[in-house]
């Protein structure tokens, strides 16, 4: 029995790429990826002395960029045709990271090119210019006004083994992994100040790209990104996962989805969970209205388990059928 021929297209994102593909391969399909890592660009002939003398002479620094933009395309492309065949899916993720034009020739190899955007469309609006080329676009946020436009939350890997560890009611370990925004610095500072005082164990890491002016010595700053294997260890070991929500964001981040595999508590500011079928105020508090003196409550609360067909209903294989129908 032929597989079906899947092709991934995203950003190459810390260890994302080959997560996917795993559990592609876990449930029958045939996968295939793009990314946009592609070779490094070199100059041709005589590209470089007249890339000197534009930069130089006009102080034009676009011809050059319009080479790197031209070899990325070439290479997408190069590594698009190296597929033979038709493909039964396409799926491409964060597209505004691709050419308009490369997108436009994925359609000629499948007859359903998907997309999924996995950041906020405030938060990247360029991506309003793909919404056309698919036949379905997915967001974890609602869109109006768009007929191929349809909301999908986030999910976990499936075919990563689960793994329980009983919560610690008495000292539980509080787990917070995300970039740096200035827009949540102060909820995140406040968060820390309000616990500090409790029983508890707190690791919290912020990458930045440019050093804060300001930094809290409770949260251990990096520069380069965890990887999800080594996320995915952290998250194992913790029994409440923190969330704080980007403002850009109108929806649910990965977090969730993870605390539902793994039985893990979650406390954020995001509010929107309490419309989700998952949502159980023992296991998810949600901080609003300086209801910070609530938490040592809900600390020393077990965790609630939750039916398994709901566990199962956000895990990846689910969310692909989903995507594909």
């Amino acid at each position: 029995m032929n597989k079906e021929k899947f092709l991934l297209v995203m950003p190459d994102y810390s260890d994302f790429p080959q997560l996917f593909l795993d559990n592609l391969k876990s449930i029958g399909f045939e996968p295939f990826l793009i990314t946009d890592k592609v070779s490094k660009f070199k100059y041709k002939g005589l590209e470089s002395i007249k890339n000197f003398f534009i930069k130089n002479m006009f102080r034009n620094k676009e011809y050059k960029q319009s080479l790197i933009k031209r070899h990325l395309l070439e290479e997408l492309e190069r590594n698009f045709s190296s597929i033979e065949g038709k493909l039964d899916y396409i799926l491409v993720i964060r597209p505004d990271n691709f050419p308009v034009s490369f997108i436009k020739k994925l359609k000629t190899k499948t007859s359903k090119l998907i997309a999924y955007q996995w950041d906020g469309i405030e938060k990247f609006p360029e991506i309003k210019k793909y919404f056309a080329l698919f036949d379905t676009f997915f967001c974890f946020e609602k869109v109006e006004n768009q007929a191929n436009i349809k909301p999908i939350t986030n999910f976990y890997f499936d075919h990563l083994p689960s793994f329980y560890k009983k919560y610690n009611t008495e000292s539980p370990r509080l787990y917070f992994v995300g970039l740096y925004w200035k827009s949540r610095e102060t909820k995140i500072d406040t968060f820390i100040d309000k616990v500090s005082g409790l029983n508890v164990d707190l690791s919290i890491f912020i990458q930045y790209f440019q050093e804060p002016e300001k930094k809290n010595t409770k949260i251990t700053y990096i520069k380069n990104r965890i990887t999800f294997e080594d996320n995915l260890e952290f998250v194992k070991n913790s029994d409440i996962l923190l969330d704080f929500v980007d403002p850009l964001h109108n929806g649910l981040s990965i977090r969730f989805f993870e605390a539902l595999y793994y039985k893990k508590k979650v406390i954020s500011d995001n509010i929107m969970v309490k419309n989700y079928d998952f949502y159980h105020p023992d296991n998810i508090f949600v901080v609003e209205n300086k209801n910070y003196q609530n938490i040592e409550k809900f600390l020393k609360k077990p965790y609630h388990d939750l039916p398994e067909d709901i566990v199962k209903k956000y895990g990846f294989s689910n969310w692909i059928r989903e995507i594909i129908q």
